[in-house]
């Protein structure tokens, strides 16, 4: 066995307490890296072109894959509250990921939270599908926001951050 602060067994089907490091292993076992953002805090790996944050919640009972996207769909009511039906739509219907929609500096982003038990430790089997069905869960659920996204942008005119306000020539 490897010491550490606590025991690590060198048996990769036990379970072990969940690490930044061990992340980043089952991350590199995936074809991609992990970077930290804030050191023991916040990582971002790349799949696909979609950036995913890592982080511990509750006192590291909890491990959070979110995936953030940023559309063009500027802050209105009609745009938010089709981005916030279609997110409850999502919530309602699927367990994982969840979906949030939020106004950031002027537009809508969306937030895709997969939150996996890690208290009683993961075996890197075990570490290695939840990041996997955390990845694949946000990158289906970003897809649809998207999809919804550009029907918003074309029902409603001036929602894009591009185009011109309703009424100007």
């Amino acid at each position: 066995m490897t010491s550490h602060l606590y025991t690590v067994p060198d048996s990769p089907t036990v379970p072990t307490p969940v690490s930044f490091e061990r992340i980043g292993q089952a991350i590199e076992s995936m074809g991609t890296k992990l970077e930290m953002i804030e050191e023991g805090q916040v990582g971002v790996a790349d799949f696909s072109g979609f950036p995913f944050l890592f982080t511990f919640t509750s006192g590291g009972k909890f491990l959070s894959i979110r995936i953030v996207w940023r559309s063009e769909l500027k802050m209105s009511v009609p745009a938010m509250s089709s981005m916030f039906t279609a997110s409850d739509q999502w919530n309602r219907e699927r367990y994982f990921p969840t979906i949030y929609a939020l106004v950031q500096e002027g537009f809508i982003q969306v937030v895709a939270d997969f939150i996996c038990g890690v208290e009683g430790g993961l075996s890197d089997t075990q570490l290695v599908d939840n990041i996997s069905a955390g990845v694949a869960a946000g990158m289906d659920a970003m897809n649809f926001m998207q999809s919804v996204a550009e029907t918003v942008k074309m029902r409603m005119p001036g929602a894009a951050g591009g185009a011109g306000e309703p009424g100007e020539d």
